[in-house]
């Protein structure tokens, strides 16, 4: 730039104030601003040194806010170029004026210091903690709306800048920032709706700095969301930086029993399709705001609606939610993409496979930021999207994983800051979890990225091998091969001799033992003794509290116990995976589950009922005692199981055992003499006789819909380990079936919910199968009251589940079935009236469970006029393969019906669904009948569709067949 173009622009920013004047001065500051971009080096150096001294006095007089905004770009555009040695006497200038009382030049100093933090942060980080103290002064009470919400502004830059490094002074700035943008909401609503990007700022940053102030911070953002006196833009901003807030502290929220409130907030009482009449009007309006604030937080609400109001928003809003993701997904702003990937990862289970084609349209524009050299900021949302994108597409996305895998890889061989080499290893994890299937061809150079990670080196490369051990964990043994096991001693050798060992290179560990143990089997044993020391160390108890403490004050929540969860779970695939191995360590680790089974907290104890399972599972498949006996350690863990389960006091304690006793069940058989108290147990949930159940009916005020889903939940699993048990059992389980055959039958009535008649129906069903032939004594009374629900109920899913249980009970029964069993009479009637459904695919299913009892002459009509199934394809084995076994008893039976033959069975054939063996014998049967009557079965097949006939055609591999019926 020529000197005397520099010195009248620096003289215009001096001229004396008019309208003219000013339009002229704003003109100036932001030419010269573009002038000296990528000009600086080149810049006369007294004018550089000029430049912060006029700036500094331009500033002083300065009474037009546009200019002022620009003449602040154009000082954090000075500090960018030229550093702290060329802002001096600007800085100076800003320290001082930012402790003025008068409100004109603290606010000019506080936007000055905004927008250097956001232009050069890195500059300014060293002196972090002293432009906090700075900022925290226009804080106090009685300063105006304008120099508060800069330094809200500049305290949100400060958050981004220190992260991590400095949590308990952003923790001290809290409480008076919750104070100011109270004040500041009230004096200047549009003001203080962008002020909240504060908060989320400090959320991005560190999340731990809020932590201790939840409760004020979560009371002042839903009394301004349910403030119906506000403007609706900062209402839900407000309530998508609790959406943020839950995203990122949803454990704390758990702690401070303040999920409840959360909730509420966000459903205010309505119903999801109310609630989404309501507020999808007041999305739209604000994800089209100018303001890239306000679209933030419309995206962030948007992805809130995910929990309670998923189903109606993909069954009447997809495509408006869809519209609003690829829209903010395709932001100019970054902070508005990082809110759409935030929505998008919320979403994208509900809103598929919408949302999965979305993700693989965007992908290749996500990987183009993320190449080259990252920007002085970094680029953390850009890999946020990635993985968002990642995790949306899932196996959708595979086309796309050499790219991702290109661009990951490119960034992990450069030599980046550490920060990026973590995003990048983040993304490759997210990839391994959803594409890992496709990742062997590429494990050589992504061995060859991860191999200098995870070397030995100082301290402060610690976080990052850990990080790139636990990627190789997650990559599994198909892409790390024997580098897996070498992965885990690495991570053991840093465990060795650590007795208190940290909590992420532990759960590093863990993560690594269970994919070894999964790829080695029982060859896991040689590296048990050095896993198993690491995996009881995570399973001890939280420190005893002092003698002052009160003796409710052991935590038992947070960080101790997800990684107590976390070592439960690992020991458990460990013991599962390692078999016959894990015997010798089966003691000790049995003790330590047992301890945790004494401490409050469902959740932990819930993770341990499951680890419990997993080690009766190892000790029920170990050979018996010589005397036939059970060992005492599995009578011991067995025992801890079924009565944690009649005990525990929590829904989530009690469901986690009854669910480790169906794995249990359903693995190697166990001693006879174990079973009758399991069968009990799971016979007293059903009635609600455990401690967990008979709390939740004596709370007759509570009505909690999540509570009532889980008790429901507690009796499924409870009813999926009687059928079990009674595959088992038998005839041993027939007192058991009698004594809940009451409350089953009383299930069904009219009065009772449709979840509760569909269950019992179902419940029949299973159970009523299981026993076998031992089930015809409670036919007389099992036949009417199926008969009335398969007849009469108004709900197709009752009806589906009553038929499907005459099905099984008649098949069950053989030929013990007596003249008064109403099969045939309901099932003719339901395949009349019934229209294409489960329903009546569950009755063809019926019908055909009936052979021996019912004629063929009867049966086969029926059938084939039902064929072939539109719902319930797993009635297609029982269906198809009656038609093959009559064809094999009776082959002119099915000649009779040769013209329906390939309407009914052509849709199945080559299908797949059908196992081999009765495929082929289908295939047989048609290929017998079109030869026997080929004008007849040509007819048939002359009406299918032309692709499915010739489709058909080539599956009975003929294309013609002489003959005459």
């Amino acid at each position: 730039m020529a000197a005397p173009d520099l010195e009248r622009l620096l003289a215009e920013l001096l001229e004396p104030d008019s309208d003219v004047i000013r339009r002229i001065r704003q003109l100036a500051a932001v030419l010269l601003r573009r002038r000296l971009l990528g000009r600086w080096k080149r810049l006369d150096p007294a004018l550089r040194q000029r430049l912060p001294t006029l700036l500094a006095e331009a500033l002083e007089r300065e009474t037009e806010h546009t200019v002022t905004v620009a003449l602040a770009q154009l000082g954090a555009l000075v500090l960018r170029r030229g550093g702290l040695s060329a802002w001096g006497p600007l800085g100076t200038w800003v320290q001082e004026a930012a402790r003025d009382p008068q409100p004109p030049r603290q606010e000019a100093a506080l936007l000055v210091l905004s927008a250097a933090l956001e232009a050069a942060p890195q500059v300014l980080a060293p002196h972090g903690p002293a432009l906090a103290a700075l900022c925290r002064g226009a804080l106090a009470p009685g300063v105006p709306p304008g120099p508060t919400a800069y330094s809200l502004q500049a305290l949100g830059g400060l958050g981004a800048m220190l992260g991590d490094t400095h949590t308990e002074l952003l923790r001290s700035l809290l409480p008076d920032i919750l104070t100011a943008l109270k004040k500041l909401l009230d004096a200047d609503e549009e003001r203080g709706t962008e002020a909240l990007e504060v908060l989320d700022e400090f959320l991005e940053a560190d999340p731990a700095t809020v932590t201790p102030h939840l409760r004020p911070l979560l009371d002042l953002c839903l009394q301004v969301a349910g403030d119906e006196c506000r403007g609706d833009t900062v209402r839900v901003r407000a309530l998508a930086t609790v959406t943020f807030l839950a995203q990122k502290r949803p454990k704390a929220l758990l702690r401070g029993g303040l999920l409840g409130q959360v909730v509420d907030a966000l459903a205010v009482g309505l119903p999801p399709e109310k609630l989404l009449q309501q507020l999808l009007p007041l999305l739209e309006q604000v994800l089209g705001s100018p303001r890239a604030g306000a679209r933030k937080g419309g995206l962030l609400a948007l992805g809130a609606l995910a929990g309670g109001c998923g189903e109606p928003l993909r069954r009447r809003y997809l495509e408006a939610a869809l519209g609003a993701l690829r829209g903010g997904l395709g932001d100019p702003e970054s902070s508005v993409r990082g809110a759409a990937a935030c929505a998008l990862r919320s979403l994208a289970e509900c809103l598929q496979p919408g949302a999965g084609a979305l993700a693989q349209q965007l992908l290749p524009g996500a990987l183009a930021p993320l190449r080259g050299d990252p920007p002085a900021r970094g680029r953390g949302r850009a890999w946020y999207l990635l993985e968002a994108l990642l995790e949306a597409g899932g196996e959708g996305g595979g086309p796309w994983v050499p790219a991702v895998l290109e661009t990951i890889l490119g960034v992990l061989g450069g030599a980046g800051p550490p920060r990026e080499l973590e995003l990048a290893l983040s993304a490759l994890h997210t990839l391994a979890s959803v594409a890992g299937e496709q990742l062997p061809p590429h494990a050589g150079p992504i061995l060859r990225a991860l191999s200098p990670l995870v070397r030995p080196g100082p301290p402060e490369t610690r976080p990052l091998r850990l990080q790139a051990l636990g990627v190789l964990g997650a990559l599994g043994r198909p892409v790390a091969g024997e580098g897996l096991v070498a992965a885990l001693e690495l991570a053991l050798a840093e465990q060795r001799d650590d007795d208190d060992g940290d909590d992420e290179g532990r759960r590093v560990t863990l993560v690594l033992a269970g994919a070894v143990s999964e790829a080695l089997g029982e060859g896991t044993g040689r590296l048990l003794p050095h896993i198993v020391p690491v995996l009881l160390r995570g399973l001890r108890r939280p420190p005893t509290p002092a003698a002052a403490e009160a003796p409710d004050s052991v935590e038992v929540g947070g960080a101790y116990a997800a990684a107590t969860q976390d070592a439960c779970e690992a020991l458990g695939e460990v013991a599962e995976n390692s078999g016959s191995a894990f015997l010798p360590y089966m003691e000790p680790s049995l003790e330590a589950v047992l301890e945790l089974l004494q401490l409050p907290g469902a959740e932990l104890r819930r993770a341990a009922y499951e680890t419990l399972g997993s080690l009766v599972l190892v000790l029920g498949a170990a050979p018996p005692p010589r005397d036939g006996q059970a060992p005492p350690l599995l009578e011991r863990a067995l025992g801890a199981l079924v009565g944690g389960a009649r005990r525990d006091p929590a829904l989530g304690g009690a469901r986690g055992a009854v669910g480790a006793l169906g794995r249990v069940l359903q693995g190697p058989a166990l001693p006879p003499a174990l079973l009758p108290p399991i069968g009990r147990l799971l016979v007293d949930v059903i009635h609600g006789k455990i401690a967990c159940l008979e709390a939740a009916a004596d709370d007759v005020a509570d009505d909690d819909a999540e509570q009532a889903e889980a008790v429901w939940e507690l009796r499924e699993l409870a009813g999926e380990g009687l059928v079990v048990l009674g595959g088992a059992g038998g005839g041993a389980f027939a007192h058991l079936f009698g004594e809940l055959l009451p409350r089953l039958l009383a299930g069904l009535s009219r009065r009772r919910s449709v979840g509760e008649r569909s269950w019992s129906a179902a419940m029949l069903a299973e159970l009523g199968g299981a026993l076998g032939g031992a089930v015809t004594p409670f036919l007389p009374r099992l036949g009417p009251a199926l008969a009335a629900a398969a007849s009469r109920d108004p709900d197709p899913e009752v009806r589906s589940n009553a038929l499907c249980a005459i099905g099984r009970l008649a098949e069950a029964a053989g030929p013990a079935l007596g003249p008064a069993w109403p099969g045939r009479a309901v099932l003719t009637q339901a395949l009349t009236r019934e229209g294409p459904g489960r329903a009546r695919d569950n009755a063809v299913g019926a019908l055909v469970r009936h052979q021996g009892a019912l004629p063929a002459e009867l049966v086969v009509p029926l059938v084939l006029g039902a064929l072939p199934l539109s719902q319930d394809l797993e009635e297609e084995r029982a269906a198809y393969g009656y038609l093959v076994g009559v064809h094999g008893s009776e082959p002119p039976r099915l000649r009779q019906h040769a013209a329906e033959l390939p309407r009914a069975c052509g849709g199945v054939v080559g299908s797949g669904r059908l196992p081999p063996e009765l495929e082929a014998g289908l295939v047989q049967l048609l290929r017998d009948v079109w030869g026997s009557c080929p004008t007849a079965f040509g007819g048939g097949l002359a009406q299918l569709p032309p692709g499915d006939a010739a489709r058909l055609r080539q599956a009975l591999g003929v294309a013609d067949a002489p003959g005459t019926c």
